[in-house]
């Protein structure tokens, strides 16, 4: 299963409005795009779910629990009461609720006031859990179990996902990161057996031992990468960084970056990322600053037996690229035996969203359906 979620939905297109930058963000266009790519993972025979439909699917006592964390409001009486009222409505209306995070504003009446005398004009703040859009930040698929994230920025959206990947799998993450420890999802990169983690701003060193036992168990072979370069628009390590069967798409100016290669025995030395990757019969494919500013490296490769392990008309892996870097990525994932599908990802690519960011993978939701395990998931707990 991959999840991939329209950003319309956790963004509305009134927040679009304070945006910044030329070309505009378009957000309809950019819903569009995720319309594409999920009808383009239908084709290729894999389930695409977005975060917040299974959301809405989750028993109704988790929602609650949810929703009376999302609301907010000055007047703690009215507070109170709000989390009450909710008490009585339906699944359908709570999950907007949990989504857009209403908080009350009361100011007061002008020339008296609107509604009365002696009453406050009521207002609403929305605070959407626009990061829902980008479901790779949010937790890790360590190849069977999940580490729930957290980030340097304080995220809302965490604990939503925590839900939603308990509700898939029957179970809660086998991974919590505790403070004053950080984990950004797009900071590890698997596939086909290898596993590459980056540390720097936003991941701390010392996750590796928090996620080491999982990792080594799903893939053998794991290499922690320190990123030292620290740039506005390469905030994790899948901007610079893209792994596939047999091959890594690299930032040429990151080659150098100190790396360890980790196996089930001792931690090799320190080298250079490139001679770790090529330690690892990886073969490394340089991309050029403009090819990493097109998320060149944001390649993702369909889950499966191998990383992809088939596709449309074929066994070979597939992976889907971005139109912007089509050129590019195209002929050297042909060269492995990759078939690719390009989709149009512009609007995402504005707010520094490549396709791997965009997508992730969950890993062990019980059986072809997923509604198995949320239908048995005891009521007891948020995740």
């Amino acid at each position: 299963m991959v999840l991939i979620q329209n950003p319309t939905v956790v963004q509305p297109v009134e927040t679009s409005v304070f945006r910044s930058g030329r070309p505009a963000y378009d957000p309809v266009r950019a819903a569009a795009e995720s319309a594409a790519v999920r009808a383009a993972l239908t084709d290729l025979g894999v389930d695409p779910r977005a975060p917040s439909e299974i959301l809405a699917a989750l028993p109704r006592e988790v929602l609650l629990e949810l929703a009376a964390r999302a609301v907010s409001a000055a007047d703690d009486a009215r507070l109170s009461a709000a989390r009450d009222v909710m008490r009585d409505w339906s699944v359908p209306a709570l999950a907007p609720v949990v989504l857009r995070q209403p908080r009350l504003l009361l100011e007061p009446g002008a020339g008296g006031g609107v509604i009365g005398p002696d009453q406050a004009d009521e207002s609403y703040a929305l605070r959407p859990l626009a990061g829902l859009m980008f479901p790779r930040d949010h937790y890790v698929d360590l190849g069977g179990a999940v580490a729930v994230g957290r980030l340097r920025r304080r995220a809302r959206e965490t604990v939503v996902m925590a839900a939603v990947l308990r509700g898939l799998r029957g179970r809660s993450a086998e991974v919590r990161v505790p403070e004053p420890l950080f984990l950004s999802g797009g900071d590890l990169v698997t596939c086909d057996g290898v596993a590459v983690l980056g540390t720097g701003a936003r991941t701390s060193p010392a996750v590796w031992g928090l996620l080491r036992p999982h990792l080594l168990a799903a893939f053998g072979r794991v290499v922690r990468v320190r990123d030292e370069l620290r740039r506005p628009g390469e905030p994790h390590l899948d901007h610079w960084l893209g792994l596939g069967p047999g091959i890594a798409l690299v930032a040429a100016d990151r080659l150098d970056a100190p790396a360890v290669v980790e196996g089930h025995g001792a931690a090799s030395r320190e080298t250079t990322l490139v001679d770790a990757l090529r330690t690892i019969e990886l073969a490394v494919c340089p991309l050029a600053p403009e090819m990493v500013a097109a998320f060149a490296a944001g390649v993702f490769f369909l889950p499966g037996a191998r990383c992809g392990g088939w596709a449309a008309g074929g066994d070979e892996p597939a992976a889907l690229v971005s139109t912007a870097s089509a050129s590019w990525t195209e002929p050297v994932l042909s060269r492995f035996g990759v078939y690719t599908v390009a989709v149009p990802f512009d609007e995402h690519h504005k707010q520094l969203g490549s396709l791997h960011r965009a997508l992730n993978t969950v890993p062990g939701v019980l059986g072809e359906d997923p509604g198995r395990a949320i239908s048995g998931w005891r009521q007891n707990s948020v995740g």
